[in-house]
């Protein structure tokens, strides 16, 4: 019998955590942080019971096995390594709703994600863009290979999201297959692969999908036969950015997210085909560095902040731009803001491009919009997001044809649905869901 006990992220877009359980074996995915709006910036976090606190307030999850010694006394939890099973989580992609609880585990737990996930995870640790610290006890494995802990197997599969290194899995157990999507999109840069994760997964005894795009308004899913009309895609970014670079008379600044490392690469070369140099700040150029070393790296003096960059990278500087605007382009990360009082009367246009802050349901997206409205900077928004459209969710579980689905990550996933499925289970926080041979039934107490 294997058990499928969903703890968070039901109900909610970030948070997501499922452990699969067999009689020796329990893998866990993912590990972010639920209800993050709970969390305050301006609230002091106690480094010596974050874990505790997170546990307290919601951010994570109260289950046993997986915390430290101390930390699970003090939450009355079975520290990790006591129940005699092979415990190790598998994590889909570098957003901090499924990765940025890494640091609060258990120094020893066996966490896996896909090589380039941990490439970008060792950067981001290195420019101390996680929270509070980094999980050292990583394994990554390359996309299509498959790795054995007891009983459980998990295969890595490529997905294309909005961050460089994301997948999905397939977790084969003696009882039947459950295959995780993580979060996945078509408009990126790779919409064939997540078409092969769907076509590889097909016949999977279980199909555990996001269901972030059916959040905010009514959909029948049933009832769609093609995508929505003109979905803007990356390449169609691209383009825009493109034409933006030979119209605009003064200096473009972009705010896009710094963890979708292939638009930055992609837009590298774009601004340069249009005779406009891409300026980054040093956190932003480390990234792309780390997986297009190739790539003129350039960065912006003002945003340094005492770090040091290699000698390979160029330096630009405020004399620079202010003499030729015309011939950059700025990458600018919300936190450096202030930037743009050196810069004001060169920018044509502010693009928000996915990054922070993420949108209009943060405090601080007024103050970055009010803000350039003071400045007299245009703003227009170039984001495309990273979640399949309802078609294409529709689209995956067709594909998969489960005989059951359980759709999750999302505010109202009773929207996810499909003929296809055998069945379709919709559990609550704290619920189990039993296979055995295939078949899957809640859990009565």
């Amino acid at each position: 019998m294997t058990r499928i006990t969903f703890y968070k992220g039901l109900r909610e877009i970030g948070g997501t955590f499922v452990a699969v359980e067999t009689e020796n074996a329990v893998c866990m995915f993912d590990f972010g942080f639920a209800v993050s709006g709970r969390c305050d910036d301006s609230v002091r976090l106690r480094r010596e019971s974050i874990v505790e606190d997170y546990v307290r307030i919601g951010m994570l999850p109260a289950a046993d096995g997986i915390y430290g010694e101390k930390q699970a006394a003090c939450l009355g939890l079975r520290p990790y390594g006591q129940d005699g099973k092979d415990r190790f989580f598998f994590i889909s992609h570098m957003h901090i709703d499924h990765m940025g609880g890494l640091g609060m585990l258990a120094e020893q737990m066996p966490v896996y994600m896909s090589e380039d996930s941990l490439r970008l995870y060792r950067r981001l640790a290195a420019m101390d863009d996680i929270q509070v610290l980094a999980h050292e006890n990583c394994i990554g494995i390359p996309y299509g290979q498959s790795f054995s802990r007891g009983n459980i197997t998990v295969e890595v599969l490529q997905i294309d999201h909005d961050v460089i290194g994301a997948s999905g899995a397939r977790i084969t157990t003696p009882d039947g297959t459950i295959v995780y999507t993580g979060d996945y999109r078509f408009h990126g840069f790779h919409p064939e692969a997540t078409r092969a994760f769907g076509e590889t997964c097909r016949g999977a005894d279980v199909l555990i999908t996001e269901g972030v795009s059916v959040s905010f308004g009514d959909v029948d899913m049933l009832s769609l036969t093609e995508p929505e009309p003109n979905i803007p895609t990356e390449a169609d970014l691209q383009q825009e950015m493109a034409a933006a670079a030979r119209e605009k008379t003064g200096l473009i600044v972009i705010n896009p997210y710094n963890r979708n490392v292939e638009r930055i690469h992609e837009l590298i070369g774009t601004f340069a085909a249009a005779g406009r140099t891409l300026v980054m700040d040093p956190v932003q150029a480390d990234y792309v560095a780390e997986f297009y070393p190739e790539d003129p790296i350039c960065v912006y003096e003002k945003t340094l902040n005492g770090r040091s960059v290699p000698g390979n990278f160029r330096v630009v500087t405020l004399s620079e731009i202010l003499d030729a605007p015309e011939r950059y382009v700025l990458q600018l990360d919300y936190q450096d803001q202030y930037a743009l009082l050196d810069l004001k009367e060169q920018v044509s246009v502010y693009y928000h491009m996915d990054g922070a802050p993420l949108g209009s349901y943060e405090e601080s997206y007024q103050k970055m919009t009010s803000l350039l409205e003071y400045l007299g900077i245009p703003y227009e928004y170039k984001g495309l997001g990273g979640h399949a459209r309802p078609y294409f969710l529709k689209w995956m579980a067709d594909t998969v044809a489960p005989k059951t689905l359980i759709p999750l990550h999302s505010f109202r996933p009773e929207q996810v649905n499909s003929e296809r499925a055998g069945q379709r289970i919709l559990p609550s926080e704290g619920q189990t869901v039993v296979l055995e041979r295939g078949e899957c039934r809640l859990e009565t107490a």
